[in-house]
C-alpha cells in the first residue's frame, strides 16, 4: 500500500511540472518602437496563463505579419515566456517620383495613394508600383519602367522614390480580321474604336492601344453583324499581341459569320386583353423578306413598350422571340406582350460624379424614385447621361430593393474634362485672313451651364461674343441664355458697321420633337466711314440707331442627328419684332424646311428650302437689316452679291422678300475615315427683290439665280474647312460673283 501511495506522489508531481512547464507565464514584446505593446498583444490569439500551442503560435506569427506594421516577426520560448520579436516598417518621411514628364506628381499621387508618416511595406510598394505601370499602360504605355528606391533616415523613416521611364506610346500599327467573307476588313475596321496609327493621325488617341476600348470593340463587331442580318455570328477569338521591341501592337480578330438571315413572319400575342395585337403592327418598321436586323428589332420593342404604356399599362414586357431557320435561313419573330412584374423604384444612387451635382443627373433620368420600373425609360435616362458629354462612361445598372417589388437604381459615371480651348488661323474668301480664338466650359462648377467666349479677328470682320446658358432655368425644363456681342464689319467698301448688344433667350421642348424659343435683343449699330461715291440711300442711312426687338421660332425636328444628319426632317417658323422702343422697326417672318435622306451608306442627299420677308413697320427698312443673299448663303455669288442694287454706284441694297433652295449630295470619297474628308455636288436657287427704300437709280428684278457647284469639307482638328466651287447657271448681268469659296473656323 505504501508503495503505491509513493508511485503515486510521484506521477502528480511530474504531471504537475510539465503542466507548469508548457503553460505560458509572461508575453514579452521586443523590437517595437511606435506601436504600443498592448497593442501587439491584442492581435495575438494566445494570453498568458493558456498553454503553449504550436499552432496558436504559428496564427500569431501570420496575424501579426497581416497587419502591414512589421517587417519582420519572430517567437521564441523561452522556458515560461514567451518572446515576441517584432521589427517595424518604416515610416514615409517622403515620396517623390522622378522621371515623370507625361504625367504630373498630383495625378500619380491621387492613384497611388502613399502620403508621408504612412507606414510603409513591401506590399503597398508593389501596389504602388503597379498602379503606376497601370496607368501608363491606359495611356498606351506598355514599355513604361517603374523603380522604386527606398532611402533610410533616422529614427526608422524612409523617404520614397519612384523612378520612372514613361517609355514610348505604343501605337496599334496592323489589324487584322481572319474568317470574314461577307463584309471586307476594311468595312469591319470602320466599325471599331480602335484605329491604326497613320501619320496624320497626330491629334487622335484612339490608335493607342486601350484594353477597355479593344473590349468594345469585339461588342462594336457583334453588333454591326448582328444589324446586318448575321444572327449567329460569333467572335472566334481576339488577341492583341504587343511585338518584341514593345512599340506596337497587332490586333487579330477570328470570326465565324454564319449565314444571312431575313425576317419570316412577323406576329404578336398579347397577354394583355385589352391590348390587340393588330393595333401594334404599325409599330414595326420591318417587313417579311427584308434583311434580318437587330436594330430594328429592338427599335420595334421600344415602339410597342411605348405605345402600350401610353394605355396605362406602367408594367408592360415585350419580348421578342426569335425562330430562326438554319435551312431556309428565315428568322420568324414573335412580339410577346404580358404584364411584367410589379416593381417600383425605390431609390436613385448616383456615384462617380466628383465635379457634376447629383441634380444635373437626377434632371436627365426619365423615372423618379416611386415610380413604376420602366426599362425603355432606363435606356433612354442612359442617353440622356451620356448626351450631356460630361462623362467618359455612364451606365445605369438596376438592383435588388429593400423588398421583391422594389428596385434600386444605380448610376455610375467617370468623369472627364469639359473644358475647352480652341485656337486656329486661316484665311477666308468673305474676310480674309482670320485668327480665332474659343474658350467654353460646358459644365461649369458642375451645374451643367455652358459658359462659352468667342473672339475672331479677320481682316474685313472682327467678332466678340460672351455667353452663358442655363439648361434648366428655374429648375426647370427651360434652357435660359444670355450672350453679349460686339461686330465690326467691313465687308462692302461703301461703309462700315459696327454692332454692340446683348440677347436674352429661353427656350424649351413642348413635346419630344416639338421645340419652341423666346429672344430678345437690344443693339446699338452705327455705320460709319460712308465712301463718298456710296449710293444716296446708304449715305442717308448713316449714324447710329438703336434696335430693340423681341424673336420667336418653333420647330418640329425629326432628324437623327443635330449635328450630322443622315435621316429626317425639320421644319421651322421664325418671326422677330423690331421695335419694342429704340429706333428701328420691322417684323421679319421666315419659314424654312430641311429634309436628309440616305441615298446609298455615307451618301447623305440634303434638301433644304426657306422663304422669308421683312416689312416696314412705321420707317423704311434699313439696308444693315436687309436680307443679303451670297456667299455661303449663295454659292457662285459674293456676299450680297445678288438682288437690289444702285445701278450708278453699284452698292447692294439687299432685298425685304427671298426665297431660297439647296440640293446637295455629301459622298465619301475613298480616304480613310478618320480623315474626315467628304466631297459634295450641289445646286443652289434662289432670290432676292424689294428693297427697303424705293430710288430710281435701283435696280431690282425678282428672277431667279442658281449655281451649281461642287465642294469638299474636312472635320480637321482645328476646326470645320470647307471649300467650294461654284458657277452661276442663271444670273442677271449686275450680279456679283464668286466661284470660289474658302471657310476656316473653329469648332467646339
Amino acid at each position: 500500500m505504501l508503495k503505491k501511495l509513493t508511485v503515486g506522489l510521484f506521477l502528480f508531481f511530474s504531471i504537475g511540472c510539465v503542466v507548469a512547464e508548457t503553460t505560458i507565464k509572461e508575453i514579452k514584446i521586443v523590437g517595437n518602437q511606435r506601436i504600443e505593446s498592448e497593442t501587439i498583444n491584442s492581435y495575438l490569439p494566445f494570453k498568458v496563463g493558456e498553454p503553449f500551442d504550436p499552432v496558436k503560435m504559428d496564427q500569431g506569427l501570420k496575424d501579426l505579419f497581416a497587419t502591414g506594421y512589421f517587417t519582420d516577426v519572430h517567437v521564441n520560448q523561452d522556458g515560461q515566456t514567451l518572446i515576441i520579436t517584432v521589427e517595424e516598417n518604416p515610416i514615409i518621411n517622403r515620396v517623390a517620383y522622378e522621371g515623370n514628364s507625361k504625367l504630373k506628381d498630383d495625378v500619380i499621387e491621387q492613384e497611388v495613394k502613399l502620403r508621408p508618416r504612412e507606414v510603409l511595406s513591401r506590399t503597398r510598394i508593389q501596389e504602388a508600383q503597379q498602379r503606376i505601370l497601370e496607368i501608363y499602360r491606359r495611356m498606351g504605355r506598355f514599355g513604361a519602367k517603374v523603380d522604386p528606391k527606398i532611402i533610410k533616415l533616422p529614427e526608422n523613416r524612409v523617404d520614397l522614390i519612384f523612378e520612372i521611364n514613361e517609355g514610348a506610346v505604343t501605337y496599334v500599327r496592323k489589324i487584322n480580321f481572319i474568317g470574314n467573307k461577307h463584309f471586307s476588313s476594311k468595312k469591319l475596321e470602320e466599325q471599331l474604336l480602335t484605329k491604326k496609327a497613320r501619320w496624320y493621325r497626330f491629334f487622335a488617341v484612339d490608335d493607342v492601344y486601350d484594353p477597355d476600348r479593344f473590349v468594345g470593340d469585339q461588342q462594336a463587331i457583334r453588333k454591326f453583324y448582328y444589324d446586318n442580318g448575321y444572327p449567329d455570328f460569333r467572335i472566334v477569338s481576339a488577341i492583341a499581341e504587343l511585338s518584341p521591341d514593345q512599340k506596337d501592337f497587332l490586333l487579330t480578330f477570328t470570326v465565324d459569320e454564319g449565314q444571312l438571315y431575313h425576317f419570316g413572319k412577323i406576329d404578336f400575342v398579347s397577354h394583355i386583353p385589352s391590348v390587340k395585337a393588330d393595333e401594334l403592327k404599325s409599330k414595326v418598321d420591318f417587313s417579311e423578306g427584308d434583311v434580318f436586323s437587330g436594330k430594328m428589332i429592338e427599335k420595334a420593342v421600344n415602339a410597342i413598350t411605348d405605345a402600350v404604356g401610353t394605355q396605362g399599362f406602367a408594367f408592360v414586357a415585350v419580348e421578342p422571340k426569335i425562330d430562326k431557320n438554319h435551312e431556309t435561313r428565315i428568322a420568324n419573330i414573335t412580339f410577346e406582350i404580358k404584364e411584367g412584374p410589379r416593381v417600383y423604384i425605390e431609390k436613385i444612387i448616383i456615384v462617380g460624379n466628383d465635379r457634376t451635382r447629383d441634380e444635373v443627373l437626377r434632371r436627365e433620368i426619365a423615372l423618379h424614385e416611386g415610380d413604376a420600373y420602366n426599362a425603355a425609360k432606363i435606356k433612354q435616362s442612359e442617353r440622356n447621361i451620356k448626351d450631356l458629354q460630361y462623362f467618359k462612361t455612364a451606365t445605369i445598372e438596376t438592383v435588388q430593393g429593400s423588398a421583391p417589388d422594389q428596385a434600386q437604381l444605380i448610376v455610375k459615371v467617370e468623369e472627364q474634362p469639359t473644358g475647352e480651348l480652341g485656337l486656329a488661323g486661316g484665311f477666308s474668301t468673305l474676310d480674309g485672313p482670320l485668327a480665332n480664338i474659343k474658350v467654353v466650359e460646358r459644365n461649369f462648377r458642375g451645374t451643367g451651364q455652358i459658359v462659352h467666349g468667342d473672339l475672331t479677328v479677320a481682316k474685313k470682320r472682327q467678332d466678340f461674343d460672351l455667353g452663358i446658358v442655363e439648361p434648366y432655368f428655374l429648375d426647370r425644363n427651360l434652357a435660359a441664355s444670355a450672350d453679349l456681342f460686339s461686330v465690326r464689319s467691313t465687308r462692302f467698301s461703301a461703309y462700315h458697321q459696327l454692332t454692340k448688344g446683348i440677347n436674352l433667350g429661353l427656350g424649351y421642348k413642348l413635346s419630344t420633337y416639338w421645340g419652341q424659343s423666346w429672344t430678345y435683343g437690344i443693339k446699338q449699330d452705327h455705320i460709319g466711314h460712308i465712301s463718298p461715291f456710296a449710293s444716296t440711300i446708304i449715305r442717308q442711312q448713316a449714324g447710329n440707331s438703336l434696335t430693340s426687338s423681341l424673336s420667336h421660332t418653333i420647330g418640329y425636328d425629326r432628324r437623327d442627328s443635330r449635328v450630322n444628319p443622315t435621316s429626317g426632317y425639320l421644319i421651322s417658323m421664325s418671326n422677330t419684332y423690331a421695335g419694342l422702343g429704340g429706333s428701328v422697326n420691322y417684323l421679319r417672318n421666315e419659314l424654312g424646311a430641311n429634309y436628309y435622306y440616305s441615298l446609298l451608306e455615307d451618301v447623305i442627299l440634303g434638301l433644304k428650302g426657306s422663304v422669308g420677308r421683312i416689312d416696314k413697320v412705321q420707317k423704311t427698312i434699313r439696308v444693315v437689316d436687309s436680307i443679303m443673299l451670297g456667299a455661303d448663303s449663295f454659292r457662285g455669288f459674293e456676299f450680297g452679291g445678288i438682288g437690289p442694287r444702285d445701278k450708278i454706284t453699284g452698292d447692294s441694297l439687299g432685298g425685304t422678300r427671298f426665297w431660297m433652295s439647296t440640293a446637295e449630295v455629301m459622298f465619301p470619297i475613298g480616304l480613310p475615315t478618320e480623315f474626315g474628308i467628304k466631297g459634295a455636288v450641289f445646286t443652289d436657287i434662289g432670290s432676292t427683290w424689294r428693297p427697303g427704300q424705293k430710288n430710281a437709280n435701283v435696280v431690282d428684278e425678282k428672277a431667279a439665280r442658281a449655281s451649281a457647284g461642287f465642294g469638299i469639307s474636312w472635320t480637321s482638328p482645328f476646326g470645320p474647312l470647307r471649300i467650294d466651287y461654284a458657277f452661276p447657271i442663271k444670273k442677271k448681268k449686275y450680279d456679283r460673283t464668286q466661284r470660289i469659296l474658302f471657310g476656316f473656323s473653329t469648332r467646339f
